[in-house]
């Protein structure tokens, strides 16, 4: 919030905007959250988008890396998988026709509008996925680089050492 070059920090303090933008004051911003809070209100979840908001939300606190800003992306995944998951069922109850395929009074036919939901669901899914690491690709670029074992010889430095003789 902004009032006369003033703005509010995630702690309540009022600084000036200069001060807020220099990371310093405000780094309290991407605190890993140590327990997961309840769903905001303002999102209006179903009982079954609180279920999925819960599952992962656990999960995520328990990898030491949720924060704040990270509670928006895990409302939008509890609502994905949830909207993925009642355009699985109608498919699946409407079977090939009416499921899969809609068919116009003239004829023409084409992918039904649970197919659409169901794949704008999953290509969400995908971008979620890549936000919170949860294929192994992604879980690989968020592994920490360990040092290496100093009994370890450098491959490197042992070939510079033999081209050049240091």
């Amino acid at each position: 919030m902004k009032e006369n070059n003033k703005v509010v920090n995630m702690a309540g303090e009022l600084l000036s905007w200069d001060d807020a933008s220099s990371g310093k004051k405000n780094k309290n911003l991407y605190d890993v959250l140590d327990k997961l809070p309840a769903p905001l209100a303002k999102f209006n979840l179903s009982k079954d988008q609180k279920y999925w908001y819960k599952y992962f939300g656990e999960q995520l606190v328990s990898s030491g890396r949720l924060t704040k800003p990270d509670l928006v992306h895990l409302h939008r995944l509890a609502t994905t998988i949830d909207y993925y998951i009642q355009a699985e069922a109608e498919i699946n109850s409407r079977g090939f026709q009416g499921g899969l395929i809609q068919t116009f009074k003239g004829g023409a036919t084409n992918v039904s509008g649970y197919v659409t939901v169901r794949e704008k669901m999953i290509k969400d899914l995908d971008d979620l996925s890549k936000h919170f690491g949860f294929s192994f690709k992604d879980r690989s670029k968020l592994t920490e680089v360990k040092t290496s074992d100093p009994g370890q010889g450098d491959l490197f430095a042992g070939f510079l050492n033999q081209k050049f003789g240091n």
